[in-house]
């Protein structure tokens, strides 16, 4: 008897009644080929029209095969394919851990942006595919001013991407290399990154990648986004899969739970990195390092990082024991929640760095001014009097 069931015309898989794409390869079905449709929740029933972007033009379908590993002269040409009459590649941005990131015009709102796509070696892949989607219909679902928003999720000839607004910058690893920050705008980074980070906790997601590279500071302003949650749900599904999580981030601010793989990593994992990346703010260098990554997460596990003010007593202590709060190895240790940690550092003062370094605020050195001011003023006077006294007598 002949099985009249449809198949995948690249893999030949066999299809349900209701796939709109292949759940082996990724490639749109005959049956519900929807080039433009917005992925919600993945592969399912057709989107209702509300979640549909319309396009003049239909980019055609080939049939690659997904199977086969992915060149990158053909995997930007399938790019391009995919985008079609929409959207103008201009450049390559940057490289996350799953994806590539592309500037990009949008010819048809004119307007510029940037677009996530997952990585050449990693399509196809099934574990890497579904995170990828879950992260961006995550992502579509948060909003705060410290998180890039998504415009749109699509999924078109195997591949999945983002569209996002472009924004102009540079990343914390970047500025941090050209030199130290002041404590006071450790301070206000630190802060602006707590509450976005409290904005993606209230929601479940955890970033678990918390680095310098994924810090972004936008503009003349330094306004703090957090950028790419790929490995939060990468780690995520396979926790949820697996009685003992992979070792996926990176080694500098990798807390204890996570370096060991453990299952059961919860937000207060993001607490610990933002210690770690608080504390190279403030010293010049992560609170561990070593000759392997093996080494270094090694020495998160087991070794106590040295105390900030035994190394530079200048910082405010309120401000160094947040950080070191933060880097315990017991996460009940922790501050409980990210929105805590944020109004622990919203309480840190600089008055005493007056006392010890000289060094004065922005927030302080107009009142410092004016105090100098006062006191000029005060002298003169003094020796006005004391001059027109000794003409008198």
């Amino acid at each position: 008897m002949t099985d009249s069931s449809p198949h995948c015309a690249a893999c030949n898989r066999q299809l349900g009644p209701d796939d709109q794409f292949c759940p082996k390869c990724g490639i749109p079905t005959p049956l519900h080929v929807d080039p433009e449709a917005t992925i919600i929740e993945g592969a399912g029933p057709e989107p209702s029209s509300s979640h549909r972007v319309s396009s003049e033009v239909s980019v055609p379908f080939d049939a690659p095969d997904l199977t086969a590993p992915v060149s990158a002269t053909t995997f930007n040409a399938r790019f391009r394919q995919v985008l079609g009459s929409e959207y103008e590649v201009l450049s390559m941005i940057g490289r996350g851990g799953f994806a590539h990131v592309y500037k990009a015009q949008d010819l048809r709102l004119d307007r510029t942006v940037a677009i996530k796509v997952i990585r050449p070696d990693l399509v196809g892949t099934e574990l890497y595919m579904k995170s990828f989607r879950t992260e961006g219909v995550a992502l579509a679902k948060l909003r705060h001013p410290g998180i890039v928003p998504i415009y749109d999720i699509r999924e078109r000839g195997g591949l999945i991407y983002y569209i996002m607004p472009f924004v102009q910058g540079t990343t914390l690893e970047a500025r941090l290399d050209r030199a130290r920050f002041p404590p006071y705008e450790s301070r206000r980074v630190l802060t602006e990154l707590t509450d976005a980070l409290a904005a993606a906790h209230r929601v479940k997601m955890v970033h678990l990648d918390i680095k310098p590279e994924n810090v972004f500071l936008e503009g003349d302003l330094q306004k703090v986004l957090l950028m790419d949650f790929g490995t939060a749900m990468a780690v995520t599904e396979q926790v949820e899969e697996s009685s003992g999580g992979p070792v996926v981030g990176s080694p500098s601010y990798m807390s204890p739970e996570q370096a060991q793989g453990l299952p059961e990593i919860d937000h207060r994992s993001d607490i610990y990195s933002i210690g770690a990346l608080g504390y190279r703010m403030l010293m010049g260098r992560p609170p561990f390092s070593g000759r392997t990554p093996t080494e270094i997460l090694e020495k998160h596990v087991t070794e106590a990082p040295v105390p900030i003010r035994d190394v530079n007593p200048t910082i405010p202590k309120e401000f160094a024991d947040a950080i070191m709060r933060c880097l315990e190895k017991d996460p009940w240790e922790r501050f409980s929640t990210a929105k805590e940690l944020e109004s622990a550092l919203e309480l840190v003062t600089f008055s005493s760095m007056r006392r010890t370094t000289g060094e004065i605020p922005p927030s302080e050195a107009s009142s410092g001014l004016e105090g100098t001011t006062i006191a000029v003023i005060v002298a003169v006077a003094v020796i006005i009097g004391l001059l027109i006294g000794l003409a008198i007598g």
